[in-house]
């Protein structure tokens, strides 16, 4: 735990003891609603088959008390109904709205017992092409060949350009510890474009032989399940993850509008609800889902609901393990932008 999370976790105990979080409770979220942003719900970091971000998950007891918390102090509804209230005028205050990225299993497996125990009500948001698969998000699986890499020198002759460029950069946090380590090569592989990815990627599979781990994402037959329990809907979320303003904008259309219809196929009824993968977007992508039927987006930006917020560009509170692992925490996390 870093210094940083030991004097927010000191700092948030303090505002809920001297009531400073019931204060703020009162007059910030008497008329505004908020939305949490979740990615993966696990029991634990250290038994996952390959690297998990610290911002990519909470653990199943911090997700349980959370909702429980919630359950108690606030009305938990699906967007769809928040937004519907402020469009007739009716008063949000007190309202949230539980939201999922991505479509991880543990969603189904970790996540869906806890809102079936609490009868609450979430929104999945799915990268289509990876539903039912083995497929891994580059990110989980650079960390992945990383690992299994990182005892043996790759014959860099034999490379791509972009493979021993990206091999010479993350060099530089070779002796930081591991988690810093993936982290920052992470961040490096971001500025990459998507054809490097691949080509970096696939390079580490042909050189390392990595074999493919189990299953990660949620199936079609689980979504079906979580849907007919009533307490889960599903958004779309592109087909492969793609960063919409690094994409050209036909490509951007068709991840946008193909994910909806496969949604629709395997699960039946309409989507008219998006996120945007790692929030990126901008107004040339917010007129492709306002033309091809999208009337609400959710994107990364930390910040609260109300009547004014435009409903392309909707704000989440992230909640992830190493912020929001207590309730004063997540309380905190809430109500203060910067936290």
């Amino acid at each position: 735990m870093t210094t940083k999370i030991i004097i927010k976790r000191i700092l948030s105990y303090l505002f809920s003891y001297s009531g400073i979080h019931s204060l703020l409770e009162y007059f910030c979220l008497s008329n505004k609603a908020f939305l949490l942003m979740y990615h993966r719900v696990i029991a634990s970091a250290d038994n996952q088959p390959c690297f998990v971000q610290p911002g990519m998950f909470v653990t199943t007891a911090s997700f349980e008390r959370q909702i429980a918390f919630l359950k108690d102090r606030f009305e938990i509804v699906f967007i769809e109904d928040l937004v519907e209230k402020t469009l007739l005028g009716e008063e949000i205050g007190k309202h949230c709205a539980i939201t999922f990225d991505d479509g991880w299993r543990d969603n189904f497996t970790d996540a869906f017992p806890i809102l079936k125990k609490y009868r609450v009500r979430a929104t999945i948001f799915l990268a289509t092409g990876f539903v039912g698969t083995d497929k891994m998000f580059w990110p989980e699986e650079i960390c992945y060949c990383l690992d299994r890499s990182m005892a043996t020198k790759s014959a860099l002759g034999s490379a791509p350009p972009s493979y021993i460029h990206f091999n010479k950069e993350i060099s530089r946090y070779s002796r930081c510890k591991r988690e810093m380590f993936f982290d920052r090569s992470i961040e490096i592989l971001k500025g990459y474009s998507s054809g490097d990815r691949d080509e970096i990627l696939g390079h580490y599979r042909a050189t390392f032989k990595v074999n493919p781990l189990p299953r990660q994402m949620l199936n079609w037959d689980e979504a079906r399940e979580m849907l007919a329990s009533g307490l889960v809907r599903f958004g779309a979320h592109t087909v492969n993850h793609e960063i919409l303003d690094q994409v050209s904008l036909l490509k951007a259309q068709a991840e946008i509008c193909k994910s909806r219809k496969e949604i629709e196929h395997c699960l039946g009824g309409k989507v008219s609800i998006f996120a945007y993968p790692n929030g990126n977007h901008n107004e040339s992508i917010r007129g492709i889902l306002a033309e091809n039927g999208f009337n609400l987006a959710v994107t990364t930006r930390k910040g609260l609901f109300d009547h004014s917020t435009p409903l392309l560009e909707i704000p989440r509170v992230a909640m992830h393990e190493d912020v929001s692992s207590t309730i004063p925490m997540s309380r905190s996390r809430i109500l203060f932008p910067k936290f």
